[in-house]
């Protein structure tokens, strides 16, 4: 089963730009900075790869992270990076979110553009694989500050338009209020913009009835849906984006056996599997396949669907989706009967 996982041409729908670093990519960043001969990097990786299993415990490695691209080069070479570690994943196609910052080396636009730039030259170097960028919104940060992050994504969406096709609503679900980003998340929608929003992904029912009120492209974790909720979803063909390994480390599901996408299958609701943050949870979408597999008892065929369901719920064009079913059909066509 590995090995077919391993070469399914996979799509991911949720994942995090610095939360994709790899050990090693985090060690190919560091040598690039600071050099091969820095034994200070090198221990700074071998703890990154050690978790704690909360949620705090995820922000404080985004934190590391963050330190490492907050230089224009530092920022260009993580994401190709990150791009890097999903195509050798055999991702063929990848939405990366990634929270737009401003410091001393460059503003919110300077780092979008950053990023644009070096998603087109990725492209470059790995053809297979198909990039979009969602700017996200930290519901940590003051509106204001989501405020621009739109105007921005608007704007660049624009001179982008295959590129840029949403916005994402993350960051720690236990600081800010829905109700607060909720009008300039209407505003992005109304102006064609796609809205993925991470929701029950901690036990806030109130916020959850508001979010699915509000409604969504696509729903992140989903973690503390109710069956009510699920329904809802599936009336409205909304995905639900599953992330196993982060649930677990990340303390808001027991064990993989409690993970809430076996409730999904049993209501045959419309889910994918993504990695939500890779590097993060040292996982890779192969391994999520895996898991899910393993826990679940998941077929080939169940895994080829969850694939060809992601290509009909990614925000890529009619044609590209098209391209992405036939490379999964392509590969079906080839293996041993």
């Amino acid at each position: 089963m590995q090995q077919f996982l391993k070469g399914l041409p996979k799509v991911e729908l949720h994942a995090h730009l610095n939360g994709s670093l790899g050990t090693q990519s985090l060690c190919d960043l560091g040598e690039r900075l600071y050099g091969s001969s820095s034994e200070d990097f090198q221990k700074l990786c071998a703890r990154f790869s050690r978790f704690k299993k909360d949620m705090d415990a995820c922000f404080e490695k985004f934190a590391f992270v963050h330190e490492l691209t907050l230089t224009q080069e530092g920022l260009r070479f993580a994401t190709e990076l990150a791009i890097r570690d999903f195509a050798q994943d055999n991702v063929q196609y990848v939405e990366l979110r990634t929270t737009p910052k401003a410091n001393e080396n460059y503003s919110r636009r300077d780092y979008l553009q950053i990023v644009i730039d070096a998603i087109r030259r990725a492209k470059e170097t790995y053809p297979e694989i198909t990039v979009k960028l969602l700017p996200s919104i930290n519901r940590a940060e003051p509106v204001a500050v989501a405020e621009e992050t739109v105007s921005l994504a608007l704007e660049l969406a624009q001179a982008h338009p295959n590129l840029i096709l949403g916005v994402d609503l993350s960051g720690n679900p236990g600081k800010g209020r829905f109700s607060d980003f909720a009008p300039i998340l209407a505003q992005a929608r109304d102006k064609g913009l796609k809205l993925v929003i991470h929701c029950a992904e901690i036990e806030n029912p109130s916020e959850v009835k508001e979010m699915l009120h509000f409604g969504m492209s696509r729903c992140g974790h989903g973690t503390f849906l109710t069956p009510e909720d699920i329904e809802q979803l599936k009336q409205r063909n909304i995905v639900i984006e599953c992330c196993l390994t982060s649930n677990v480390k990340s303390g808001t599901v027991p064990s993989l056996e409690e993970h809430h996408l076996k409730r999904i299958m049993e209501a045959d609701a419309h889910k994918v599997i993504c990695t939500d943050d890779s590097g993060v949870f040292d996982t890779t979408l192969t391994k999520e396949f895996l898991i899910a597999a393993e826990t679940f008892g998941l077929t080939r065929e169940q895994c080829i669907d969850l694939t060809l369901e992601a290509v009909q719920h990614s925000f890529a064009s009619e044609q590209e989706r098209t391209e992405m079913a036939d490379r999964v059909a392509n590969y079906v066509a080839i293996l041993p009967k």
